[in-house]
């Protein structure tokens, strides 16, 4: 059983639905991938919030590269520091 994500986390505003899909061209499906329009979709994950301080809750759910890209953002400075709870 997987856990859920934590509520902060959202997927990009504009998610494709399956009729959409089927209307795009395959330059547009690229597009949508890349810009996350497909996520939903897809059955990808929910992604972290891109501002503010994310908890060890949110680092449990992180790939590594959403890791990566959040520590580079300053967003587990808290946590870092030790000053989160």
């Amino acid at each position: 059983m997987t856990t859920p994500h934590p509520p902060a986390w959202t997927y990009p505003a504009g998610q494709l639905t399956p009729s959409d899909v089927k209307a795009l061209t395959p330059e547009e499906y690229v597009q949508a991938e890349e810009t996350g329009l497909l996520d939903k979709h897809l059955g990808r994950a929910p992604r972290p919030p891109a501002e503010g301080q994310l908890t060890r809750t949110d680092l449990k759910h992180m790939t590594p590269q959403q890791i990566v890209d959040a520590r580079d953002r300053g967003q587990f400075d808290q946590l870092l520091s030790g000053e989160a709870p």
